[in-house]
């Protein structure tokens, strides 16, 4: 960083974890065993080029799984596309004419896979209505695309994906159902039509649980065992079989047992018609269905629990939060209160100690919620490492801050797990029916954002709900989807502050600061669009804009310097930018595009991306190295214990960070880091350079502690790309 502003720069991405990004172990003796994981590949169904490519980004933002967008233009080329090679799932949005969507839902043709229908529109007033049709219509999931994000893409693509699964082995289900059902040893009825008599055989009892001699021979005995919700059912099949619009009587219902209890049959048969074609007696057989209820049941008990927690799953809980709304609006004297519980630090600790072993934290540490609370709460693994808690009866704010610290103490004692000691700590949200919600959706989101809030002040505590934090979400929201146009539209510039040699004043290079030129706010603060780029994904692409960009100015003003002047240009790389494996394949073109020198191009990286990502930096600066890219230590002295780490790092400099330089006085005391940092580079015999230089004492203290070059306010503020034009024609 070279400015007052610590902001100044493109920022690396020091909690990787919550950005969404694969951290990588700290040492190799660590590194986690992970099962392999296959690509995803998805089609998407859209006229618009840069939908494609929009979405596209999104999902490659994701990481892992990989995903592959192939893209087909409209529903014809869709259907051939989907016959001819295999895909996870269909991703469909439309800015034409609706019934094109209609035609492809419900073309034959198109095979057994999730559909997921992407509204253009989403108006607020329409999007309940048009989210009902196109689910009734056949499609797996409703997204409105401008709200549309890399991991929520992600998330409806595997929800979809796993009810699809879960869907098929219901079917499957049924078809061995019907399979067992012609093999089984079936009751037996015969009915006389004419004088209503009816004949049971003893299977056909001993199915209810009565002996021989225990029914009577009508068919009363039949129909008065019927469940009330099946009867008219029942007998309207019969009716329809004897009037000869149906060629055989089929119907599954409920009938009473000897014990009281239900149990599920199909009786099927066929009537017996006379010359006249009068029905005069009709014969047929039962069938216990019950199992194979009780095992479809449980297929869909199954779809709605988490197997790792045996906790509830997302849509139990929200079926339950909104029969808890209701009761709340109906009853005066009803009460509820609502917890988020989110794992502080989990993608991390996954990485450390292996996914397996990180799922059995979870495990444990659901039960140990489970725990907390009282019988009749409802305890749900919300998703991923989150939980929702549903206190029922409880409105009060303390009452519900007790049980929170509860949590938090019973999560903050050790796991045992594999051999392994681990620790953790949960960001805890609350919210409670006082504030007259009449949506499921509504809560969560605000339970979420205080848990949000909870995390951003530093882990480990509860924070209550408060207005002011749905409002912040809702400007976070607003500034993505405003960011991800700002993207598309090219509406960001550099600022190029100078790097001086301080014992001559001489400039020897610059280095390159993102502005976002805002249409209606004019330049955007870094501070507020930097930390939204790196969570969504957005700084790959927006930081490849700026490495383009700042190489193109190099090469442009080297060409007004005299032969052989050196001028070089740094850029700050975030460790997302780093994970990028097209990364590399882009620095090699623009050295070659542009001509660059060994050293002319600089790129710095923070220490907490060097320390988190030791491997991958290592090989990343052993091939900038190759291509004569420098890389230098970003805030040095500010993130880790330096000394006892940067050897492992072949790095080219560092940048003594503004802290250290602002501490400058002219005594001999306030020099007591930098002399120490300056003394550590000549001893790894690197370079060094002061940023943030504001004040002349600060830069005479440095010179004569043998700094050679620094940068900041002192010598010029960030400048706009003709001004340094100027500067140099001058010179």
């Amino acid at each position: 960083m070279t400015e007052s502003n610590p902001h100044e720069r493109i920022p690396t991405d020091d909690r990787r974890e919550q950005a969404g990004a694969t951290p990588v172990p700290r040492s190799a003796a660590r590194l986690p065993i992970e099962p392999e994981r296959r690509s995803l590949r998805v089609l998407f169904v859209g006229s618009v080029p840069d939908d494609h490519t929009r979405i596209s980004e999104m999902l490659r933002s994701v990481g892992s799984p990989l995903f592959t967008v192939d893209h087909a233009a409209d529903e014809a080329l869709a259907i051939e596309a989907l016959r001819t090679s295999d895909y996870d799932a269909v991703l469909y949005l439309s800015r034409t004419e609706r019934s094109a969507w209609s035609r492809f839902i419900r073309d034959r043709r198109l095979p057994a896979l999730p559909v997921l229908f992407i509204d253009p529109t989403g108006r607020p007033q329409t999007r309940a209505l048009r989210r009902s049709q196109a689910i009734h219509e056949g499609a797996a999931g409703y997204l409105v695309d401008d709200e549309l994000t890399g991991p929520l893409m992600e998330a409806a693509i595997h929800g979809s994906m796993e009810q699809l699964r879960l869907q098929r082995a219901v079917n499957e289900v049924q078809e061995r159902f019907a399979l067992a059902v012609r093999g089984s040893n079936d009751g037996v009825w015969e009915w006389m039509l004419d004088t209503g008599e009816m004949h049971f055989s003893r299977r056909w009892r001993e199915l209810l649980g009565y002996g021989v001699d225990e029914l009577s021979n009508s068919c009363d005995e039949w129909f008065d065992r019927v469940h009330p919700a099946d009867l008219l059912g029942l007998r309207a099949d019969l009716d329809t079989h004897l009037a000869g619009h149906k060629p055989y009587h089929e119907f599954e219902h409920r009938l009473q047992a000897s014990d009281g209890t239900y149990r599920w049959v199909i009786s099927r048969g066929v009537v017996q018609r006379d010359a006249s074609g009068i029905p005069v007696r009709m014969a047929g057989s039962l069938t216990d269905t019950s199992n194979y209820r009780l095992r479809e049941q449980k297929l869909l008990e199954e779809s709605r629990q988490d197997p790792l927690t045996n906790l509830p799953r997302r849509e139990p809980f929200l079926e339950r939060l909104r029969n808890a709304i209701d009761l709340a609006n109906a009853y005066e004297d009803y009460s509820f209160t609502v917890m988020m519980v989110d794992v502080d630090r989990f993608r991390w600790l996954a990485d450390s100690i292996g996914h397996r072993a990180a799922e059995t934290m979870l495990s444990i540490l659901a039960r140990r919620l489970v725990a907390c609370v009282r019988p009749g709460d409802t305890v749900s693994r919300f998703g991923g490492d989150k939980f929702a808690i549903l206190l029922e009866n409880v409105d009060d704010v303390q009452q519900g801050a007790l049980i929170a610290e509860r949590i938090r103490r019973s999560v903050s004692e050790p796991f045992e797990v594999e051999g392994q000691t681990v620790y953790t700590t949960v960001s805890i949200g609350l919210t409670t029916s006082r504030r007259g919600y009449q949506d499921a959706e509504d809560v969560i989101n605000d339970v979420g954002a205080a848990a949000n809030r909870a995390k951003e002040e530093g882990h480990d505590r509860l924070r209550i709900f408060e207005t002011k934090m749905r409002d912040d979400a809702l400007s976070s929201l607003r500034m993505e989807v405003a960011l991800r146009q700002a993207v598309d539209r090219n509406e960001f510039e550099l600022r190029y502050q100078p790097i001086v040699a301080l014992e001559t004043g001489k400039l020897i290079g610059f280095e390159a600061l993102v502005r976002w030129r805002h249409p209606r706010r004019d330049l955007v603060s870094p501070a507020e669009f930097i930390p939204i780029a790196e969570q969504t994904g957005l700084i790959v692409p927006l930081g490849r804009w700026v490495l383009r960009e700042a190489t193109r100015q190099l090469a442009e003003w080297k060409a007004l310097l005299p032969d052989g002047r050196p001028l070089n240009m740094a850029v700050n790389l975030s460790g997302r930018q780093v994970a990028d494996p097209r990364l590399m394949e882009e620095i090699q073109s623009l050295v070659e595009e542009f001509g660059l020198g060994p050293g002319a191009l600089k790129l710095e990286l923070t220490e907490s991306v060097l320390v988190k990502n030791a491997d991958v930096v290592n090989r990343f600066i052993t091939d900038l190295q190759e291509r004569g890219v420098h890389l230098w230590v970003d805030d040095f002295g500010t993130g880790y214990s330096s000394l006892s780490y940067l050897h492992r790092f072949p790095v080219n400099g560092l940048k003594i960070d503004k802290a250290f330089v602002d501490a400058l006085d002219g005594s001999d005391g306030s020099a007591a880091m930098v002399r120490t940092i300056l003394s550590l580079a000549e001893n790894l015999g690197v370079e060094a350079i002061a940023e943030g230089i504001e004040e002349h004492v600060q830069a005479d203290q440095l010179k004569a502690l043998g700094c050679a070059s620094g940068q900041g306010y002192l010598f010029s503020k960030p400048l706009p790309a003709d001004e340094i034009r100027v500067m140099l024609e001058q010179a």
